[in-house]
């Protein structure tokens, strides 16, 4: 049965079995002065119609069917009970405006329109009927007949059915205009759901951090990806005010809020934002939260993890610084090179005299050795500047890591004092390079190592391996790095220790980078740094069954 001819039912039903109650508490208190057994009659013509609309739409499918079905008996009922209370005289016959209301809402005008075609059949039949004594008053009626002209009759029925009409256009009118006004409603209510959904999307599928801020600086909003760059939940920064979170002091907050109020956007960054254990760079934008009609809501407060980027930034900078050093100094270190050569030959001719004294002999011997050392600066430079050509294939990394430790700790860096661990696993990993280049990298890399531990110290090396990279990690009890050494640690010319060149960390970060990997430091004052190498492991050869390459033997350059 469809909800709305079950619900004309069940209002039909109430009303009635509220009238038949109402009927009985008259009939047992002042029935000698009301003859109301005619109700009882009316009730139980309604139970038996109900019944049949029951039976009936279990038969009939049709929602207008079935209604007017049921408007139509109520009609007739409505017609016995004006009968019962006087006829033309009842009080009764605004009930057909009911059940025309009743048609105009559920069927529209077309079902107003037969509904109050219906009434007007009854109720003029009924008049004309009674009119023309065709149709006796009955017994138990609330009025004392009166005598009705023609003209009455005429206006009692022109105004009747005039109102009947009236009543069906004029509600049918509100009906379509109520309908078509709810489904306007209920398009722009799903328009609504569909803009908040996607709304609701784009602020939780943004990377950068969003918050919103009320007037007083409480977070009242914050989306998942600023809950992921602060590594907390919504319930921890929900509610709580700015600054309880490190984005402002109470000092700072204020200042900020003044410069809002001028219209200003502050943006700023913040490079020891902490984050749990951490620190990361955090930059961020605030600016003022408008209502629609342009009053201040609040803040919004947008921001970003720049840690990456800023690292990026700083390897740009040194590629750029490197790139700049190189084509300056690579014509100049040819220049001075060739003139040098011609100063040591000429002072080994000189050295050779007998005529000199042992003082000239000995100032001979320093020209000879600085020469000597100058010239080996000029070769790594040159090396530096114009690296020499890579020759890729597929090696053992692991064993080439073994080795270099191996010859490390027999070598004459190494002391008592100095303990070398290594955990490198798996003992075998193949990947796709210079075995001599990379060779290179791991010894300037242990060698720095050992001379950042002067006093003694224990140099740990380890591997950690995972689907596409294979990670070496170098960590040194030394002496650490200040902020401004990490950022120059690279710098072609800039050494930490009297005898190094400042060219190896240089080199190893060039020869890395050649083989599609990067190298990452952290280091603390007096505490130790660890650098980590990551490389590109090989791609997995489809020949089964495939030796690994031996890695060519070469000379390791000492930095």
């Amino acid at each position: 049965m469809h909800p709305d001819a079950r619900n004309l039912i069940a209002v039909r039903v109430v009303v009635v079995t509220t009238l038949l109650i109402g009927s009985l508490i008259i009939q047992y208190t002042v029935a000698q002065f009301l003859p109301i057994n005619y109700v009882y009659v009316t009730a139980g013509l309604t139970y038996a119609l109900t019944l049949i609309y029951i039976g009936l739409a279990q038969v009939i499918h049709s929602r207008r069917t079935i209604l007017m079905i049921q408007i139509g008996g109520d009609l007739v009922v409505e017609t016995f009970l004006v009968y019962f209370t006087g006829g033309l005289d009842s009080p009764f016959s605004f009930l057909y405006l009911v059940s025309i209301i009743t048609a105009s809402m559920l069927l529209q005008r077309r079902g107003g329109i037969l509904a109050a075609s219906g009434a007007v059949i009854l109720y003029g039949v009924l008049g004309d009927l009674m009119y023309y004594n065709l149709l006796p008053l009955p017994e138990q009626s609330w009025f004392v007949p009166t005598p009705w002209t023609s003209s009455r009759l005429y206006l009692n029925m022109a105004t009747n059915f005039a109102g009947f009409y009236a009543t069906a256009l004029l509600t049918s009118y509100i009906a379509e205009k109520l309908q078509k006004t709810t489904e306007e409603l209920d398009a722009n209510r799903q328009n609504l759901l569909e803009l908040q959904a996607v709304n609701q999307n784009v602020v939780e599928s943004i990377p950068s951090g969003l918050m919103t801020l009320t007037q007083y600086g409480t977070v009242s909003f914050v989306n998942p990806a600023g809950c992921q760059i602060l590594q907390v939940v919504p319930l921890t920064v929900v509610g709580h005010h700015i600054t309880e979170l490190p984005f402002f002091d109470p000092a700072e907050w204020s200042q900020v809020r003044d410069e809002l109020k001028r219209g200003a956007v502050v943006r700023r960054e913040k490079g020891d934002f902490p984050v749990n254990a951490g620190v990361r760079c955090i930059g961020y934008a605030l600016t003022p939260l408008r209502t629609i009609e342009g009053g201040s809501y609040g803040y919004t407060l947008i921001f970003q993890d720049l840690t990456e980027m800023k690292k990026l930034e700083s390897e740009l900078r040194l590629k750029d610084r490197m790139a700049a050093v190189g084509e300056l100094s690579a014509g100049i270190a040819h220049e001075i090179r060739n003139p040098l050569a011609a100063i040591a030959g000429s002072v080994q001719v000189l050295k050779s005299s007998a005529s000199l004294s042992p003082q000239e002999q000995r100032l001979m011997s320093i020209v000879l050795k600085e020469s000597e050392r100058l010239n080996k600066s000029i070769a790594e430079f040159l090396r530096f500047v114009r690296p020499q050509e890579r020759v890729p294939a597929e090696f053992d990394i692991a064993g080439t890591l073994a080795e270099t430790i191996d010859l490390l700790a027999n070598s004459s860096e190494v002391q008592a004092n100095h303990t070398l661990q290594r955990d490198i696993v798996p003992p075998s990993f193949i990947i796709n390079g210079d075995p001599d280049q990379i060779r290179q990298v791991f010894w300037n890399l242990a060698r720095n190592a050992i001379q950042a531990m002067p006093h003694g110290g224990t140099l740990t090396v380890r591997t950690v391996v995972d689907e596409r990279q294979y990670h070496i990690l170098f960590t040194d009890s030394g002496h650490g790095m200040s902020d401004a050494g990490l950022r120059a640690l690279f710098t072609p010319f800039r050494t930490n220790f009297p005898s190094g060149t400042g060219l190896g960390m240089a080199i190893s970060y060039r020869i890395v980078q050649d083989h599609g990997g990067r190298i990452d430091v952290e280091s603390k004052e007096g505490v130790g740094t660890t650098i980590t190498v990551t490389l590109p492991a090989a791609k997995h050869s489809e020949r089964s069954g495939e030796s690994t390459k031996t890695p060519r033997e070469s000379h390791v350059a000492a930095v």
